[in-house]
């Protein structure tokens, strides 16, 4: 299958752009390790932490850059790292498209490449990276794509096992074109999958064995119309997930004051509010490949042996073996068998439509 995206038109958000910079900051992987492996009280806020502290970093180079090139005379503007989307899909997120994707600016300038799972990873370092960037009047030299000799992807597909409901295929691959060169990463099944999951409204993995950081369970969606109907029961229990004896974690406050923050994501609908209501509980496929085949598998391993969280009777998340999980009162288990109000069938409906059309 082939795609030629909208979200590779660089004028998107400066009509006389002709040249884009992409650069790529690495997440902590000591805070990764812990994260995965699900240490109390804090594997969870730490690496939330450090993906709030890298949006910063990210936003504060992309700033100065953008300053450098206007003194030279030129006109700059920075891309939102995350969160902002093309007004033509009114659908956002469930339909999302960025104004323009820092992945595929990434793969065509070669600041990485594309793993599997469609992250964009560099060779030794892996996946564990986001992105920033901006696009300018300057006339810059472009600089050639990664060779796929140099890819840091060796086609484990262990990135596909730690998506809870498998939005990842397997086998089929998605073409996508940017400027003039093909691009592959794996198709995927269902993005509402993704956004079950990494939306931290269920977390139980297909096996049972472990789960996100997310205490909420609903049974594996085999189809679509499954998918679609666990979709309409959890819509309403996005929830925080306090953990006792939790040290410091995100000061949200503090990174909406900051000065540069707040200049870039001014009148970025919503922006703001979106980050600083950020809530990590997976992004398993982001952080599993390190460009080494051993160091991911043993991330791989400690994922899938870090058990299942659920909540006390205080609200506060434990984690418990899948055994010990397995038999936990069903307040864990979020009304799997109540039925929908009329009001959700309706957006279980828009929901089918938008992704069957």
């Amino acid at each position: 299958m082939k795609s030629d995206i909208p979200s590779t038109d660089i004028t998107y958000i400066l009509p006389e752009a002709t040249s884009a910079i992409c650069f790529a900051v690495p997440l902590d992987k000591e805070k990764i390790r812990a994260f995965l492996r699900k240490d109390m009280p804090n594997g969870h806020r730490q690496h939330e932490k450090d993906n709030l502290d890298t949006y910063v970093k990210i936003m504060k180079i992309t700033e100065a850059t953008v300053d450098f090139l206007k003194e030279k005379g030129h006109e700059a503007k920075g891309i939102i790292p995350n969160l902002t989307y093309r007004d033509e899909y009114p659908e956002a997120p469930l339909r999302a498209r960025p104004r323009i994707s820092l992945r595929y600016l990434a793969v065509r300038s070669g600041v990485g490449t594309f793993g599997w799972s469609g992250n964009v990873g560099i060779k030794d370092f892996g996946s564990p990276i986001l992105l920033g960037g901006l696009v300018t009047t300057a006339n810059l030299t472009a600089t050639d794509p990664i060779p796929k000799s140099e890819s840091h992807c060796d086609r484990c597909k262990l990135c596909t096992k730690v998506c809870a409901y498998r939005m990842f295929s397997d086998n089929n691959e998605i073409t996508v074109n940017i400027g003039g060169q093909d691009f592959k990463y794996s198709n995927r099944i269902n993005i509402i999958r993704c956004f079950l999951v990494c939306g931290s409204y269920t977390g139980l993995d297909k096996t049972e064995r472990w789960s996100t950081w997310c205490p909420e369970r609903f049974p594996y969606p085999e189809t679509d119309d499954d998918l679609y109907e666990t979709f309409g029961k959890c819509l309403k229990f996005q929830m925080s997930f306090p953990i006792r004896g939790e040290g410091e974690g995100v000061d949200r406050k503090q990174f909406s004051r900051d000065r540069v923050v707040k200049k870039v994501l001014r009148g970025e609908n919503n922006t703001k509010y979106a980050f600083t209501t950020l809530n990590i509980t997976c992004g398993n496929c982001h952080l599993i490949c390190w460009g080494n085949p051993k160091e991911t598998a043993e991330n791989f391993r400690l994922l899938t042996n870090s058990g299942c969280t659920v909540r006390d009777k205080e609200g506060y998340i434990e984690v418990k073996s899948w055994e010990e999980a397995k038999a936990y009162p069903e307040n864990n288990i979020m009304d799997i068998n109540r039925e929908i109000s009329p009001k959700r069938k309706g957006i279980v409906k828009w929901i089918k439509k938008i992704h069957e059309s």
